[in-house]
């Protein structure tokens, strides 16, 4: 008992000490003898949020209203460049993004100032910035665009369609979503695409006494070339299909329109293998969780939720002209014309990528990008093209062995690449890292192998993957026919692999 007795009483005596030490830091003042500042004065500044338009802090990650993560109106959000005004000033600095990057190795061996960069764990990293000097060299040749270049160490430049926080562009009712808008990632066009749609809705319902969700998803309809659709969505990759999927969902009368096949920016994923770290919330699907996946294993999930949901996709039909006629755009398509209360343009930063249009383009093992090197291994690989973008593939795959790489090029001469590209693809065939069949082109692909044309002569190689880099058509000149404005913007570094 008296053990318990002096227990309680330690106790007692050392919270009345604690609490007295805390009561005492609580109401201390700053060492200056200053008073400290009201407590209002030092409030964070609030903007509203352009999802719900409720006040949050401007620093704020996510709004605590709605939950929309505010990573997704970075680009949105920049500063315009103005002539000779906000553009960067100073030398470039490389800025690396370990995601994108291959580990090829073409940045450290373009440096022209040694031990700038190096290679660590497989990933460039900036070893020795005060090295740096701005050549700029390493943006020049990396093949996946990993590295930007940051002035000044905070500021660097992005060509985007103008667009506002509602992803509306300066041509009132017509949207930009997804990847065009300067955001590639798949969880960021899918919320987008949902988003869009859930705004162009209420703005319907508002103007025209359109009953926006007023009927279910079973009682929409397809539509004929003479119709007036509510909607028209331009592109079924993760942000065109959420857009269609939340169409629907609403009872919108819409159409969707693919240039290619269903999903075809996924056919196009150069990665055989990846990763999605978290879920991503699908109208009309629920929680879609891909850990360790394929490209394969996402284009069936895909064509499954397209399956179970009816949502409406028109495939093989491109887009060729949209014009604004009053309070409806008018859309010319390789198929037919259609009038659109509103367009939603869900297309890639890219283009369309030039195809070879040969039997067997469509297989999966075709990509028309490479991102990550490292993840083929022991791999027959060929590289269709004859620019910088084929020449840096080639190289990347081929370095210390890792792949048996062939490139297959038109002409003779590499006389599109730049000079150090020139040399490094002579060095690579002189030690037999990589196979060159000059004047050759693809005949057809094969599940196991590649048919070619060299010379004259046909030829079968053996074959894993294809990677079709042979240039493709931006969509710039479109968009300006369409009457959007282009700018440049300025990201911060922090912010530019949100």
């Amino acid at each position: 008992m008296q053990t318990f007795l002096s227990f309680l009483i330690a106790v007692a005596v050392t919270f009345f000490f604690v609490r007295r030490y805390l009561r005492k830091l609580t109401t201390s003042k700053p060492a200056s003898g200053k008073a400290a500042p009201a407590a209002h004065s030092g409030a964070a500044k609030m903007i509203p949020c352009p999802r719900c338009a409720k006040p949050i802090p401007e620093q704020s990650t996510f709004c605590s209203h709605c939950g929309a993560p505010m990573a997704m109106w970075t680009v949105h959000r920049s500063a315009v460049v103005t002539a000779g005004g906000n553009g960067p000033k100073g030398k470039p600095k490389p800025v690396i993004n370990a995601t994108l990057c291959i580990g090829c190795g073409a940045c450290v061996d373009a440096c022209p100032e040694a031990g700038t960069l190096e290679l660590d764990g497989g990933k460039a990293i900036l070893a020795h910035a005060e090295r740096c000097v701005g050549h700029a060299k390493c943006a020049e040749v990396c093949p996946t665009q990993a590295i930007i270049l940051a002035f000044d160490g905070v500021l660097r430049t992005l060509r985007v369609p103008l667009v506002k926080d509602n992803f509306e562009t300066n041509v009132s009712g017509l949207y930009i979503i997804g990847e065009l808008g300067g955001m590639g990632l798949i969880k960021t066009a899918v919320n987008e695409g949902r988003m869009v749609i859930e705004r162009a809705a209420k703005e319907l319902q508002n103007g025209n006494g359109h009953a926006a969700g007023g009927h279910g998803p079973a009682e929409t309809s397809a539509v004929s070339a003479s119709e007036i659709v509510d909607v028209l969505i331009v592109g079924a990759g993760p942000a065109g299909l959420s857009a269609a999927l939340t169409a629907h969902q609403q009872g919108l009368k819409y159409l969707t329109l693919e240039q290619g096949e269903i999903a075809q920016t996924i056919r196009h994923y150069p990665r055989h293998k990846f990763l999605m770290a978290e879920p991503i919330d699908i109208p009309l699907y629920g929680p879609l969780y891909v850990a360790d996946g394929t490209k394969e294993g996402l284009l069936a999930v895909w064509e499954t939720i397209i399956s179970n949901t009816g949502v409406r996709i028109q495939t093989n039909t491109r887009v060729e002209k949209i014009k604004k006629n009053g309070a409806c755009f008018h859309v010319e398509t390789s198929k037919g014309q259609y009038s659109a209360k509103r367009v939603v343009l869900a297309l890639g930063r890219r283009g369309s990528p030039r195809r070879l249009e040969v039997t067997g383009e469509d297989l999966s093992k075709v990509a028309y990008q490479l991102i990550e090197a490292e993840s083929y291994e022991g791999k027959d690989i060929l590289v269709v093209g004859g620019g910088d973008s084929a020449i840096e593939a080639a190289i990347g795959l081929s370095k210390a062995g890792r792949n048996r790489v062939t490139l297959s090029y038109r002409g003779q001469v590499f006389e599109r690449a730049k000079e150090r590209n020139r040399q490094l693809i002579e060095e690579a065939e002189k030690t037999g890292r990589i196979k060159i069949r000059r004047n050759s082109h693809v005949t057809e692909v094969r599940e196991k192998s590649v048919a070619l044309e060299v010379s004259g002569a046909s030829t079968e190689i053996p074959n894993d993957y294809v990677l079709v880099l042979i240039g493709g058509t931006p969509p710039e000149e479109f968009l300006r026919k369409a009457g959007i404005e282009i700018v440049e913007k300025s990201l911060s570094v922090e912010h530019q692999f949100t």
